[in-house]
Order: C-alpha cells, then sequence, then structure tokens
C-alpha cells in the first residue's frame, strides 16, 4: 500500500484562483497573509525593530487579510504626510526657548552635579571632571562651597577650587569699587544707592570674608541703607530691612538693630518678617519680656505665617 504523498498531485490540484466559492480561496488567502507576515517580519527585524514587528507580525497572522490590509493602507498614508524637514525648535513657543535648546551643552548637562555632591566622588578623575563642569556654572552664589573644596584631599581639586574662588573674588572687588565710583559721585541716586547695597550684603553673606571683613562691609552695609532711607525711603523692601537688621547685630549696634526693627513693623506690619526681625534683636540682647511681647504682637497682626514663623511661635508658646 503506497502512503506516500504526492506533492506534485496537491501543488497540481492547489491553483490559484479568485473564485470566493473555491474551496482553495481560504487556504491560499491564509498561505498569502503568512508569507506576507513573515516577510514583514524578517525584514523589519533586520532594520532593527523587533519588538514593533513582532507586535505588529502577531496581529496580521491572526487576522488575515484584513490586519496586512490595514497596516499596508497605514504606511501608504504615513509615506505621503510624512515631513522629513521638521525643524522642532520650531515648534517651541518663544525665541529664548529656541537659543536655549541650541545653545545647552547635552554632555555637560548629563554629567552635572551640585557642587558639594562632586567634593564628595572617590574616584579623584570623577571628581575633577565634576567640578570642572560645575565651575563652568555660575557658582557666584555657592562661594562656601569652594572654601570646603580649598580643603581636599587632591591637590588638583583644591586648585580648581582656589582659582574659581579668586576669579570670583576679582569680578566681586571690581563690581564694588564700580558702584562705589558711581555712588559717590551720586549719592542721591536711588538705582545705583540700592544696587551698591545689594552688591555688598552678597558679598557679606558669600561665605568667604574673614571677621575682619565681614564687619567692615556690614558697616558699609548699614550707611548705604541710612543713605537709601534718607532720599528714598520707599526703595526699602522686606530683604533689606531684615539685612540691615543682621548686619547691625553683627557690628554690636543693638539700639540702633532695634530702631530698624522697629521701624520695619511700623512701615510693613503685615509682614510676617517684620515681627521676626524685632524677635531676633530681643533674642540676641535677651529681652525676654519684649520678646513675648512682639510675638504676641506678630500673633495679633494678621500677618500670614509661613512655616517657619509657625515653627517659632510653637516653640516659644511651649517654653
Amino acid at each position: 500500500m503506497n502512503t506516500g504523498i504526492n506533492l506534485e498531485q496537491i501543488i497540481s490540484r492547489f491553483h490559484f484562483t479568485l473564485n470566493a466559492r473555491d474551496p482553495n480561496f481560504i487556504y491560499q488567502i491564509v498561505l498569502i497573509n503568512t508569507v506576507v507576515v513573515l516577510a514583514y517580519f524578517v525584514i523589519f527585524t533586520l532594520l532593527g525593530k523587533f519588538r514593533p514587528a513582532l507586535c505588529k507580525s502577531i496581529v496580521m497572522f491572526f487576522t488575515p487579510p484584513f490586519g496586512v490590509i490595514c497596516f499596508f493602507v497605514n504606511f501608504i498614508v504615513g509615506l505621503f504626510d510624512r515631513k522629513s524637514d521638521i525643524d522642532y525648535l520650531e515648534l517651541t513657543f518663544s525665541k529664548e526657548k529656541r537659543e536655549f535648546a541650541k545653545q545647552t551643552d547635552y554632555e555637560t548637562e548629563k554629567e552635572f552635579v551640585p557642587l558639594e555632591e562632586a567634593l564628595i566622588i572617590s574616584d579623584v578623575e570623577d571628581k575633577r571632571r565634576a567640578l570642572l563642569n560645575v565651575l563652568k556654572a555660575d557658582v557666584s552664589n555657592n562661594m562656601s562651597s569652594l572654601v570646603k573644596a580649598l580643603d581636599n584631599d587632591d591637590p588638583e581639586t583644591a586648585h580648581y577650587a582656589a582659582a574659581a574662588l579668586m576669579d570670583i573674588l576679582q569680578k566681586y572687588s571690581k563690581r564694588l569699587a564700580t558702584l562705589s565710583q558711581q555712588y559717590q559721585a551720586n549719592p542721591q541716586d536711588a538705582d545705583i544707592n540700592k544696587e551698591y547695597a545689594d552688591v555688598t550684603f552678597e558679598y557679606i553673606s558669600s561665605g568667604v570674608l574673614g571677621e575682619i571683613e565681614v564687619k567692615k562691609y556690614s558697616h558699609l552695609y548699614v550707611e548705604l541703607i541710612d543713605n537709601l532711607n534718607a532720599f528714598h525711603p520707599d526703595m526699602l523692601d522686606t530683604e533689606q530691612y531684615k539685612n540691615v537688621v543682621e548686619c547691625l547685630l553683627k557690628i554690636g549696634r543693638y539700639e540702633d538693630a532695634d530702631r530698624w526693627a522697629n521701624l520695619s513693623i511700623e512701615r510693613q506690619p503685615n509682614m510676617e518678617q517684620s515681627y521676626l526681625n524685632a524677635l531676633n534683636v530681643k533674642y540676641k540682647t535677651e529681652q525676654w519680656d519684649e520678646f513675648k511681647l512682639i510675638l504676641d504682637k506678630m500673633l495679633k497682626s494678621g500677618a500670614q505665617l509661613s512655616q517657619k514663623g509657625i515653627g517659632v511661635v510653637r516653640f516659644w508658646n511651649r517654653r
């Protein structure tokens, strides 16, 4: 008994037809669909798109022939609708954003870490590279961290920090010298007076000055604020009231600090900081009865308290 498979006979009977009633029609559709799906999967896998090719191939294999037709139509529509030269920068909403995107050094940004974190990196080469990336940015507001870097075990890192620190100090020195000349020429100019005072306090707060220099520039700051108050009292803001009180406490002029604290409450009774200024003075001078009076006055003032203010009230009310 011959049980062999006559392949020639099967092929001869399996003829191509467009007649949907023909028994071979369904098999032909499945066969063609399978070949197309396999070809699609192989081609796009070679192009490096294995996962999307696998997902689409599964869909097309189990939905013959509609899956193939849908993906084919979508592909054709995509060819006509595609814009090859899209400038994605033009899709941003402003010129400033486009300029920022063009100027950003993405490789450097990827390796950027805060200065204090850069100093604790164990590997010397990584530490140096991280520190250099930090120093490329504006670290004028983080000068105290540069001072810490001066004591780093790696001499190269300490050298980078010293060089950066000297550069910043020179910039401050030049800026203060220029403002001093402008101020001396026209002490009644509100803008020059205010800028000179603000830069001076930045320098005081930098963390790089010694005790003698802090007192020297604190005296200068008080002089500048006194002058601004004499000619343009309306130009004084909350921060300047706070700063002048701090400077007066640094140089031991407690009565003047108390006067300025009271002045800030008088002019800005709805500001929390005004009462914190007075509390600071009363605390430093150990005037506890007046301290409690200021605390009660702050609570009754209607000033909106921050977390800091709430913390102060809770702490002292428990004592």
